[in-house]
């Protein structure tokens, strides 16, 4: 309950495969499950280098026959391909794993990224029909990754590896800002074409290195690595998991944890999807900065986002394995970030400089990314083997501010005032701030950090086939199967004691 990493009992003992002389043992040497965050940082930072930059465009310059009042409608226009894909993506993850959906998210994604120019020269339809198109491949690709961290990362390095692999938002929030504006000058159709190949090399690159799990990952069977991330995650068998389950499970709607995680994240994302679409607008109309000439400005607040999610991340991992309960480190990393957030981007919208505005957006953007340690990995904390569909039931409920916050945010300057006007932008940054409060508020009234998937996990055989494998599934292959798999005991007879299941399960092992 209090998520601290327990002493393995002499039962799970066994369940250890020995390591070779001379080798470190799985959970305290960078191994596959690194390489497997890693890789899926790559692509979420390619994922928002795409997001970002049709804002980028549309500040830069003029799309032929594209009326500059419609800027609004064709930035939402992703959100409500992004909104319709969730429930699926949370869905065909967990029947077919996150590796395949990865592929197929990113691929289609990018596909109607790369056709974004095109699709503006045949006019204002057909462009919002290739950002629709474009939303509906990313709209997958965060209920996989949820679906990918409930088999790959172990408890206790739950928060970092999440915040680590969800940082890649902020690094390509950077990259983008840095990068393409200098694409811009050499035609609209570069960005596009740059960022798309990007996401080719990737998908190469994933498709030969990366897995579903741990447990159907060759070499990471092979160095025992497998095995160790088993008995440390909050989660069944891949290849036992449930595949029957609705994408709308009403035993986790009736949870009002579930509610709040749904609160908290509608809350982060109007504030967050308001500032990653208008910043470049925020600067170029209040401060008439050339954005060409000053990528550093709009950089500067990606990587104290990142800066912030990677700390958030970090220090929650060390105040859980230090004995706080976790339930209170994410409600007050949540409550923290949404608090600081609002007050640091009023005084963004109130500065007389570019560099001011920038430094205060700087730290709303730091303190704000500490919510990714509250409602977003919470969603595994709840639900280690359902997290897939909760996010995708999340996201889509959160897309909603993105939808409506774009022509929001249109009205609001067009009735205040203007680009130019600080009492405009005072408006739009005050609805976002006040809108994550409340989320975080909600947060830290009904959250918690039982698992709701407790009663719904494989058979206590199957349990303990996994806790206590055959002599063929240690050793780093040797004696094993050809593809060097994990073999079963092929017997039911192990049987843990209740030391063991409450091991097994990251109890304490004198809980009741």
């Amino acid at each position: 309950v209090f998520g601290r990493p327990s002493r393995m009992a002499p039962d799970i003992a066994v369940a250890r495969c020995s390591v070779s002389d001379g080798a470190q043992a799985p959970g305290t040497a960078p191994g596959w499950r690194h390489a497997t965050c890693g890789l899926v940082f790559l692509i979420v930072v390619v994922c928002y280098a795409d997001r970002t930059n049709i804002g980028i465009v549309l500040a830069q310059t003029e799309l032929p026959g594209i009326p500059r009042e419609e800027n609004g409608s064709i930035l939402s226009a992703f959100f409500a391909g992004y909104f319709c894909t969730q429930l699926l993506g949370g869905y065909l993850a967990r029947r077919l794993g996150s590796k395949p959906m990865l592929l197929l998210a990113a691929g289609v994604w990018t596909l109607f990224d790369v056709l974004t120019p095109f699709a503006a020269r045949l006019g204002l339809s057909p462009l919002i029909a290739a950002r629709i198109g474009m939303g509906l491949g990313e709209g997958m690709m965060f209920p996989t990754q949820h679906c990918l961290s409930s088999y790959w990362v172990p408890s206790h390095e739950r928060a970092f590896l999440i915040t680590f692999m969800t940082s890649g938002q902020d690094l390509g929030s950077v990259l983008a800002n840095v990068i393409s504006p200098r694409l811009v000058e050499l035609g609209v159709w570069c960005v596009f074409a740059f960022w798309g190949g990007l996401a080719v090399l990737w998908l190469l690159a994933y498709l030969a290195l990366g897995a579903s799990a741990p447990e159907v990952h060759t070499r990471c069977k092979r160095s025992g690595e497998a095995l160790w991330i088993q008995q440390h995650r909050g989660c069944g068998e891949f290849n036992d998991r449930q595949l029957s389950e609705s994408p709308l499970p009403r035993r986790l709607l009736r949870e009002p944890c579930i509610w709040a995680i749904f609160a908290g994240h509608v809350g982060v994302n109007y504030a967050w999807y308001v500032m990653l679409s208008w910043m470049p607008t925020f600067f170029k109309g209040r401060f008439q900065l050339d954005l060409a000439d000053s990528p550093l400005i709009l950089a500067t607040p990606y990587v104290a986002s990142w800066a912030g999610g990677i700390l958030g991340g970090f220090i929650s991992d060390k105040a859980v394995g230090r004995g706080c309960r976790t339930r209170h480190v994410r409600k007050f990393m949540q409550v923290t970030g949404a608090l600081c957030n609002a007050v640091f981007l009023q005084l963004a919208a109130s500065a007389s400089t570019a560099g001011q505005a920038a430094l205060w957006i700087s730290l709303a953007a730091f303190f704000g990314k500490l919510q990714t340690a509250g409602y977003w990995v919470n969603m595994v904390d709840v639900c280690p083997e359902t997290a897939a569909t909760v996010m995708g039931i999340s996201n889509t409920i959160a897309t909603i501010p993105g939808i409506i916050g774009q022509p929001i945010t249109q009205a609001l300057l067009n009735g205040s005032g203007g680009e130019r006007s600080a009492d405009a932008w005072r408006a739009v940054f005050g609805i976002g701030g006040a809108v994550a409060a409340v989320g975080a508020a909600i947060f830290a009234l009904l959250g918690d950090d039982v698992s709701l998937d407790a009663a719904h996990r494989p058979s206590a055989a199957t349990e303990a086939r996994r806790a206590v494998p055959s002599p063929a599934s240690c050793g780093g292959g040797r004696g094993g199967p050809a593809d060097g798999g994990a073999a079963e005991s092929g017997s039911d007879s192990h049987d843990l004691s209740p030391a063991a299941q409450r091991a097994l399960e990251g109890r304490p092992l004198n809980a009741a």
